[in-house]
């Protein structure tokens, strides 16, 4: 049980305390998934074993395709390397999953406190993107469950299509992330934005 009397957990965005609000119709709105649990995974995806026990843990085999992303109940997996994944949980959940994967010898790590995921949709979140993203990111060529590694706005970035409004998840490193946010946010200022809550 957590300590009562414990300070709150301050994220990288917090920093920028940056109240929720905004215009309703705004371009883009934009909120920081605060805490998430986040698991690099390594294997083999020639090892039915592999497969199966990932699959059986998580509840969904890796993907094996390329710059993919498949999900399950909160759950996302990201395809980072023909044999590494990423692991997105809900906040607290990582730890369940570390302990039930390495107890089948599956490669794991707890990478949660190195970076941090900013939410960014709306309809013209792709159009922010673009502007310091050398991605495609038009549907044709980047779609729900599309996922890459890149650069936006000079940071090192790993992203991911959630849904068709459109919505991206971005993975950027804990000391870089209120710069990129300052820069999302700054970038969409010419189609209004609004600032949810994490």
């Amino acid at each position: 049980m957590a300590d009562q009397g414990a300070p709150a957990c301050v994220t990288p965005i917090d920093v920028l305390a940056t109240p929720p609000g905004g215009p309703r119709g705004a371009g883009i709105a934009i909120r920081e998934r605060r805490l998430l649990g986040k698991l690099v995974v390594r294997g083999d995806t020639r090892d039915t074993d592999f497969i199966d026990t990932v699959q059986g843990t998580v509840g969904t085999a890796p993907p094996t395709t390329p710059n993919r992303c498949v999900f399950h109940d909160t759950l996302a997996v990201i395809w980072l390397g023909p044999d590494e994944w990423l692991v997105v949980t809900p906040p607290g959940r990582e730890e369940g999953l570390l302990d039930a994967l390495a107890a089948e010898g599956i490669v794991v790590t707890d990478v949660s406190d190195q970076s941090t995921v900013i939410r960014l949709t709306g309809p013209r979140a792709r159009e922010v993107l673009a502007q310091g993203c050398a991605l495609d990111l038009h549907p044709r060529s980047f779609r729900v469950g599309s996922a890459a590694q890149s650069r936006i706005g000079r940071i090192r970035t790993t992203l991911w299509q959630v849904d068709a409004q459109p919505g991206y998840d971005l993975l950027v490193s804990c000391s870089f992330a209120a710069w990129l946010w300052a820069w999302l946010t700054d970038a969409g200022g010419e189609f209004g934005v609004r600032v949810e809550a994490g």
